[in-house]
């Protein structure tokens, strides 16, 4: 059986995890911890795959680990904000930039254990006071990709380009991440949503009255940037990968999870109580029913109810009168505290200063020892090996119908050493090889026809 983490390993690499400082990110115990979540990410997302028991969700939940999963996406998104734009001011091109890409993914990573953790009640119940912060997180985060497609990020399709500079390859890289985070936070939010009756009062405050998640949740079903029009047609975003669709009235996770957070929140009368429906907010709400067509609801029956719901609310318009109470109600601490922290340490310049050795490294010899100790973190070569395994499965299953072997003729040969080759070019999946080191030295040759193909 394929693991990432090992029984053996998985308590230990769950203890090791533990919250950082801005400071701190990239150093050698950052990068060790960093090694551990992702391991902890694929497998998690392994046993989820496989049907297996979800072992690394339940040691995360039981020793606690949700709220510093949270400091970590914290401290990621200060650093990307606040450190990595001085960073690139001392060097605006820096020669490396898989170590700048590694920090972003690593926020990412965190992220997608947070949603295959919270999709658990006992996941939501675990988080305390830290709802909160997550609740301010995912706003910005889902925010943050409407404002990316509103600036046409899903309008043009992302082609590599050779000659592309560094700094726009690690912008693009940058953006892909914060579209990809911010549709996870869409799920997050429903989960949070469906579980609010859990937290305490001010957290369904908190997402009603100061980021009105129902509104925010509008504008991402009116945006729809989980879809985008390209020359090869209709593409949709599954499995956090834009596939070319036939029906382009089939719903995706992101969309459901989309309406469900706000059937959540609309159709609860225990936190809606004293939610004003004034006349700006009836009029965005009113949006949804042009959206509610006869296909998603027999995709979503479950939706019949909201939209019966929003009807009467523009049949009997303004409800603004309800009465607020005065609540003094708890506040977020973990972006606060990592601000001040950073504030201790001379501020966000003085720490990129600091950081110019790590990032900006100039020296080939560093750069390709962290470079191979961050491929064998990564796993690409049990990834590959999963894939393929997959891709067995299915030419088999196509190509012998009764389960017979499949003819010499049509294995593969190593594009480099004409060996029989199990693995192929993840980008354009034409061309195989027998192992990392012959593909490596195909590259040179094979690069300009598969960027033709990726295109």
């Amino acid at each position: 059986m394929v693991n990432f983490v090992y029984p053996e390993e998985l308590y230990m690499f769950v203890e090791s995890i533990r919250c950082f400082q801005v400071r701190d990110v990239g150093n050698t115990k950052w990068l060790e911890v960093h090694e551990m979540i992702i391991k902890l990410s694929q497998q998690a997302a392994l046993e989820v795959a496989e049907h297996r028991e979800e072992e690394v969700k339940e040691f995360l939940i039981s020793r606690d680990k949700l709220s510093i999963l949270i400091h970590e996406a914290y401290c990621v998104n200060l650093w990307k904000a606040r450190v990595l734009p001085h960073l690139l001011e001392i060097d605006p091109n820096p020669q490396a930039t898989f170590l700048i890409y590694t920090v972003l993914y690593h926020e990412a990573a965190v992220v997608a254990l947070l949603d295959l953790c919270l999709y658990h009640p006992s996941g939501c119940e675990s988080l305390q006071d830290s709802v909160l912060d997550l609740i301010d997180y995912c706003a910005q985060a889902v925010a943050q990709v409407i404002g990316l497609v509103s600036m046409g990020y899903t309008e043009n399709e992302t082609k590599l380009d050779v000659d592309e500079a560094v700094l726009t390859e690690l912008e693009r890289q940058k953006r892909d991440l914060i579209f990809k985070i911010g549709l996870r936070c869409v799920s997050l939010l429903n989960y949070l949503a469906d579980n609010v009756t859990l937290f305490h009062l001010g957290a369904a405050r908190r997402m009603l009255f100061t980021h009105d998640i129902p509104w925010l949740m509008v504008d991402v079903l009116s945006f729809r940037p989980w879809q985008r029009n390209t020359s090869k047609g209709l593409e949709k975003y599954v499995d956090e990968k834009w596939t070319t669709v036939d029906d382009a009235s089939k719903i995706i996770k992101p969309e459901a999870q989309a309406w469900f957070c706000i059937r959540q929140m609309l159709l609860n009368p225990q936190i809606m109580d004293n939610y004003p429906f004034n006349e700006p907010r009836c009029k965005q709400l009113s949006k949804l029913l042009g959206l509610m067509h006869e296909t998603l609801l027999d995709q979503l029956p479950v939706l019949i109810e909201l939209k019966q719901f929003i009807s009467r609310l523009t049949l009997s318009g303004n409800k603004a009168d309800k009465s607020q109470n005065l609540v003094i109600e708890d506040v977020p601490q973990i972006q606060e505290e990592l601000i001040k922290e950073a504030e201790r340490d001379g501020g966000f310049f003085q720490i990129a200063q600091s950081q110019d050795g790590i990032f900006l490294n100039n020296c080939k010899e560093d750069i390709c020892t962290l470079a191979t100790k961050l491929s064998n973190a990564y796993g690409t070569e049990i990834l590959c090996e999963l894939e393929q395994n997959l891709a067995d499965l299915e030419i088999q299953s196509k190509e012998t119908g009764a389960g017979g072997d499949v003819p010499e003729e049509n294995t593969k040969k190593c594009a480099t050493c004409q060996k029989v080759a199990k693995k192929k070019c993840a980008n354009c999946k034409q061309i195989h090889y027998c192992s990392r080191d012959c593909q490596l030295k195909d590259w040179p040759q094979h690069k300009s026809k598969c960027i033709v193909k990726s295109t």
